[in-house]
């Protein structure tokens, strides 16, 4: 017990020369190696509490190793803190792109065992991919069967055109019947295109010429053609641009006539408009071609490069 007693003073002492010793530490560590007076009390102090107030914030039981762990060992640091369970930081998960070929490969299969009709097949597969990409692959689908009547029928294009609301799928409905020879369909969707020429404000004439452009119709150039003589520069340029993708001979005269237009711009579209349109009949157009109709189908999600990993959810 006396023993124990008289080794309290030594203790204390170790303690106090214990402090003194880190104190000194961390004044070298700062870069005040040569001297250390009454003037670093102060500094010191504050290197202290900072010290404190980081040990503060880290949670329990972590360390330095498991907050960085070696290079070596990628992961095991992180897996030694988590009690030896493997988990993997990264990215939130995301969804994997579609498989564009297989959809539409089961699109276009008509099964022994399924009694639906290709139309019944669009209308449920839309119904299931509302979305961009579902359209885009129902395009595809239609496009793919142009030439097939047995399998889409006249009717059934006629029926999806009225049944359908996406503007972009029934124009490629309205483009693959004109491709069979009726037009009646595309000079449908040409006229409800066309309301949006009579809009207030120039983005909104310059949006329906876009739309008027993509239908490749000679019946979209006839509606395009007054806003030839529109007072925004940028509605006109759109209308070029339109009888340049859906005009033929007849509207050459048309386009010369902004050959003396004030602006350069339109100067130098009209005139390469007109050299395009002057090689063309005055029957081109009247029917779609199917090279044109594929350019202008809505385009497919990608799909994933070659050797990409995927990103997963880490569950621990």
């Amino acid at each position: 017990m006396a023993m124990f007693r008289a080794s309290l003073p030594a203790l204390a002492i170790a303690a106090v020369l214990g402090l003194g010793a880190g104190a000194l530490a961390l004044v070298l560590a700062g870069g005040n190696a040569r001297q250390c007076g009454a003037g670093d009390a102060s500094a010191l102090a504050a290197r202290v509490a900072e010290l404190e107030a980081e040990l503060a914030r880290r949670p329990a039981g972590s360390g330095l190793q498991a907050a960085a762990p070696a290079r070596g060992s990628a992961g095991q640091g992180a897996a030694r803190a988590a009690g030896g369970r493997q988990q993997q930081v990264g990215p939130l998960a995301v969804a994997p792109p579609p498989d564009v070929d297989q959809q539409l490969k089961d699109l276009l299969t008509l099964a022994w065992n399924d009694r639906r009709g290709m139309r019944e097949k669009l209308d449920d597969f839309l119904a299931r991919h509302p979305g961009s990409e579902g359209v885009a692959i129902a395009s595809k689908g239609v496009f793919e069967l142009a030439d097939n009547r047995d399998v889409l029928p006249d009717t059934a294009l006629a029926e999806l055109y009225l049944e359908q609301e996406d503007p972009a799928f029934k124009r490629v409905l309205a483009q693959v019947a004109s491709t069979r020879g009726d037009n009646s369909l595309i000079e449908l969707h040409i006229a409800e295109a066309a309301a949006g020429l009579h809009g207030a404000t120039p983005a909104d004439r310059q949006q329906a010429l876009v739309e008027l452009a993509r239908s490749r119709h000679v019946a979209a150039a006839d509606r395009a053609a007054p806003l030839l003589r529109d007072r925004d520069t940028g509605v006109v340029l759109d209308a070029l641009l339109a009888l340049r993708a859906t005009g033929n001979q007849r509207h050459v005269a048309m386009v010369e006539g902004l050959l003396d237009h004030p602006d350069e711009s339109v100067r130098w579209l009209a005139a390469d408009v007109g050299r395009e349109l002057r090689m063309l009949s005055n029957e081109a157009r009247t029917r779609i071609d199917e090279g044109e109709l594929a350019a202008e189908l809505p385009p497919l999600p990608l799909a994933p490069l070659a050797g990409q990993p995927r990103c997963v959810a880490t569950t621990g």
